[in-house]
């Protein structure tokens, strides 16, 4: 076994935050060869990248998982970064770390800066932008999806996505009268237009659905859409007479950024998004049922995050039918040592494992042209890498005399930062088609941060990217950037990944992946579709000066950063010609794949001949293989694909939840009974408190069971909701070894935090109890209770004895399976004759390890009786009946309420499994 790893001093941290967070890979492979009952702890999913879309996926699957029925691990191939976005801390310089670990044609002008290889990835550092892809009568961002992921999408999980991310909220944290007055001149310029080739000739607002707030308003407010009073404080504006329908579409002009600085009471704000704290949440979750470290600690958790292991490769084999099941992982760990991790096998009730591929776009296409290029070589391999899309994006930045926005008041004062973020969305015709784009509009009205630079860098302005621009403004002057991006046609001949050929672009002994994309930067040249990219991108440019010149409103401006870093004055009225003649459209233009918003190689398609992935993202002819983040979509529009991945990632969750991965029925009891546990982290979480002085001794709950742990002394897990006086209760059982199987199931106990009557204490004292009751408050159970046993090898106790034998023999019918605990029950005793029968006892068979048993135990006034079911024979033995005379002890009422608990005991060194509770009062 590896040693366990401590804290580890680098340059500048005591990375106490990766070991909080992460495992090693040799930690992850000791816990899956451990075994809890007759459970092996294989994980039952692999999810391949740490990143944006695989830690959705990992917390998703982690919280669903309701019966505690599977294990998850988590493979990233760069370290712990960050603990959540960049700009929600102070920024010294540098990045998180990018990697290109691909192979571009000489001469690409594939600009891409790589991989950002941490837990998180890009997730770490994006903007933030999030709208969403249109799909309505007469617009469509989403032709060629399958329908069934299109009206999901649309129908709620859009919303779900945005809900997590933050889009559904109002942009709090950016408002003012900078931000009001830019919103009102933009909607006025945009509303009035400029002929028929003006702005939104082709895609008014009107045409726009609306804004994710107020599509999501209604989810907090009791299914009401929001009045006129709403909207206004939503968009930050008094009373003003506008109407209700300039209202909606002044929302349509908010930016849809994932950030929330306010959220419900009680809950911290995300700020901006990353995937990071999901990821936390889950690990955080994982570790504390997981109760200790070591491997049978580790074995308990249900998550686990490796970094620093890269994949290499998918194990397969492949099935009678020809399709494919991915059987475990090939991985190079950070020593350079390659290892293989095993995926948990098919169960007999058909549920299986899965492995997700939720890499960069680029890097999941080499894993799946790498793993199936032979077994998927005639059907979904020869598709993959295919319809490689990313976004056309340029910047046009501009610097306007604050007198040029109508309505920004004179008199206010800019020496505070004020800051505005608005969303413009854009359709073009370009051969034959409707082509969209959008604009991102970031403004800043100030030449300088105030006096604490990093507290007005935490208020989230919109680009990390644009903060040098926004730095150029000053008192007198506004500094607006308009970013326009644009999206590229689907199934471009041009544009593709694939596995490098020449063996001095492999790594590892495996080839890297080979990108190559359509240059439509170049003024002429490529395919059908590049050249379609290029005339869209011109359409795209021509709209951004439209909307630049409204914001200048007829008064002399400035160009910021044209050509060899130079400012460019433009005169009072000019023209969108004049802009693009002072800077010409190639200047402004990013290099193709800088957006990071790759997508579309291993695209959805309902048909197994036309796509690589089915409607979930399943590999096509896989039984188990998966796919999330944007390679899955068939056409990219113009959003960043986060929003989409997201929406995306919460429907497969749901899938793999409901339908291929482990999931146990809960139990429901028939009436007259009650449930007490129904096998759901809900009932063992809210219902069943554990006591005991830590988790050195404890219980799991593990597929539906709650599995009992550990060494030392005994713990004690109660009912907490409710005590009983008279009832019957029912409850499974299973022991996994024939020696060590100590355990118990206690009632009629006070409750077990409260201090006890003077009487019991007196006792305790008495039996020489009173230490390990002030260390354990599971002891009260011991003496203001009883304990129906399960032991079969009747252990005696070691700090008693029994007719002057210590410590107290084993093999006594008193400590044995079915009786009450230490009742006497009639045992033979050393110097001939038997002990008192205060309980009438008879022994039940040996129990089988791995079968379930079941207790009926029956409390009426004072009297007991046990009833012990082999649910395999349906054997069946009365083992006690008990009368109680003791007037403190197992008493039914107090003051007229119950009185009793009830608990179940785990004991040191053994491991049963308990179910299906239920009660009748």
């Amino acid at each position: 076994m590896a040693t366990l790893l401590g804290s580890e001093t680098t340059s500048f941290t005591l990375d106490n935050m990766g070991r909080y967070l992460c495992n090693s890979l040799q930690e992850a492979i000791d816990s899956a060869g451990q075994t809890i009952g007759d459970q092996r702890r294989e994980f039952d999913v692999i999810v391949i990248g740490a990143g944006s879309f695989g830690s959705v996926i990992a917390n998703g699957l982690f919280m669903k998982d309701a019966t505690h029925s599977r294990r998850i691990m988590v493979l990233e191939s760069g370290p712990f970064v960050l603990p959540e976005h960049v700009q929600n801390l102070p920024w010294m310089g540098g990045d998180p770390g990018y990697g290109v670990p691909w192979v571009t044609r000489p001469g690409s002008d594939l600009g891409y800066a790589g991989l950002l290889y941490g837990v998180g990835g890009r997730s770490l550092t994006w903007g933030g932008w999030s709208p969403e892809l249109l799909h309505d009568a007469n617009n469509d961002e989403m032709a060629g999806w399958p329908a069934s992921v299109v009206n999901e999408l649309k129908g709620h999980y859009f919303l779900d996505a945005g809900d997590q991310i933050g889009t559904n909220s109002t942009n709090d944290y950016i408002y003012g009268p900078l931000h009001v007055a830019m919103r009102a001149q933009l909607f006025d310029g945009l509303n009035a237009g400029s002929g028929p080739n003006g702005p939104f000739a082709s895609l008014t607002l009107a045409d726009l659905q609306d804004a994710a707030p107020v599509r999501a308003f209604p989810r907090r407010h009791n299914n009401q859409a929001p009045s006129d009073d709403d909207l206004r404080d939503m968009l930050g504006l008094k009373p003003n007479g506008v109407a209700h329908n300039d209202l909606l579409n002044m929302m349509k002009l908010e930016a849809p950024l994932a950030v929330q600085s306010r959220t419900e009471p009680g809950q911290f704000p995300i700020n901006k998004f990353s995937a990071v704290p999901i990821l936390v949440e889950a690990a955080r979750l994982a570790s504390s049922e997981a109760g200790g470290v070591g491997p049978a600690a580790d074995a308990r958790k249900r998550l686990m995050v490796v970094p620093k292991c890269q994949v290499l490769e998918f194990i397969t084999e492949t099935q009678p039918d020809n399709w494919v099941r991915v059987t475990g992982v090939r991985v190079r760990d950070a020593s350079g040592q390659e290892q293989v991790v095993f995926l948990a096998p098919p169960r007999a009730d058909g549920t299986q494992g899965a492995v997700v591929l939720a890499l960069g776009t680029i890097e999941s296409t080499r894993v799946a042209l790498t793993t199936f290029q032979s077994s998927l070589g005639w059907r979904a391999a020869q598709r993959m890498g295919r319809n490689l899309m990313a976004h056309l994006r340029s910047n046009l930045n501009i610097r306007i005399p604050r007198t040029a926005l109508a309505q920004l008041p004179k008199e206010i004062d800019l020496n505070a930062l004020q800051v505005s973020a608005l969303f413009v969305k854009g359709k073009a015709r370009v051969a034959g088609k409707d082509r969209y784009y959008h604009l991102q509009i970031t403004a800043s009205g100030l030449a300088r941060f105030g006096n604490d630079s990093e507290a007005e860098l935490f208020k989230k302005i919109p680009s990390l990217e644009h903060m040098d621009a926004l730095l150029d403004a000053d008192d007198t002057t506004v500094v607006i950037t308009l970013r326009g991006i644009g999206e590229m046609v689907p199934h471009n001949p041009d544009s593709f990944v694939d596995l490098a050929k020449t063996p001095s672009d492999w790594e590892n002994g495996r080839p890297r992946a080979f990108v190559d994309i359509g240059d439509a930067r170049q003024p002429a040249g490529g395919s059908a579709e590049t050249q379609a990219d290029r005339a869209l991108w011109d359409k795209m440019d021509a709209f951004t000066d439209e909307v630049a010149l409204i914001f200048a409103n007829g008064q002399p401006f400035e160009i910021l950063g044209a050509a060899g870093g130079t400012t460019v004055q433009v005169p009072a009225g000019a023209s969108v010609a004049d802009l693009r003649n002072a800077h010409p459209y190639r200047d402004r233009r990013d290099r193709l794949g800088t957006t990071h918003h790759d997508a579309g190689t291993l695209w959805m398609s309902s048909d197994a001949a036309n796509g690589v992935t089915n409607d979930f993202g399943r590999i096509h002819d896989t039984t188990n293989c998966y796919v999330a983040g944007p390679a899955l979509f068939p056409t990219i529009g113009s959003p960043n694909p986060m929003l989409t991945g997201m929406a995306l990632a919460r429907r497969t969750i749901d899938l793999l939840t409901s339908s291929v991965l482990p999931k146990p029925a809960a139990f429901s009891a028939a009436p007259p009974w009650r449930t007490l546990f129904d096998g759901t982290a809900q009932s063992f979480n809210t219902d069943w408190v554990r006591v005991s002085p830590n988790k050195s001794n404890g219980f799991a709950l593990i597929n539906g069971e709650i599995v009992t742990y550990g060494g030392g002394d005994f713990g004690l897990l109660y009912y907490a909701r409710e005590a009983f006086a008279d009832f019957t209760l029912r409850l499974q059982f299973r022991i996994f070894d024939p020696v060590n199987h100590n355990s118990g199931i206690f009632v009629r106990f006070r409750d077990p935090v409260a201090p006890l009557p003077n009487a019991i204490a007196q006792r305790v004292i008495a039996n020489g109890d009173a230490n390990r009751l002030a260390s354990n408050r599971a002891w009260s159970a011991v003496h203001s209770g009883f304990e129906i046993q399960i032991d079969d090898m009747a252990r005696g106790d070691t700090s008693k004895d029994f007719y002057g034998i210590r410590p107290e023999p084993d093999g006594l019918n008193k400590n044995r399976t079915g009786a009450i605990y230490k009742i006497p029950a009639g045992d033979a005793i050393p110097s001939g004759g038997f002990d008192l029968a205060l309980q009438t006892y008879t022994p039940p068979p040996k129990l089988v390890p791995g079968r379930w048993y079941e207790y009926e135990i029956a409390v009426a006034n004072n009297d007991y009786t046990v009833d012990l079911t082999d649910l395999t024979t349906n054997a069946k033995v009365r083992t006690t009946t008990f009368h109680n005379a003791d007037v403190v002890r197992g008493i039914a009422k107090e003051n007229g309420k119950p009185a009793g608990y009830i608990g179940l005991q785990s004991y040191p060194n053994a491991t049963v499994a308990f179910r299906r509770i239920q009660i009748r009062i």
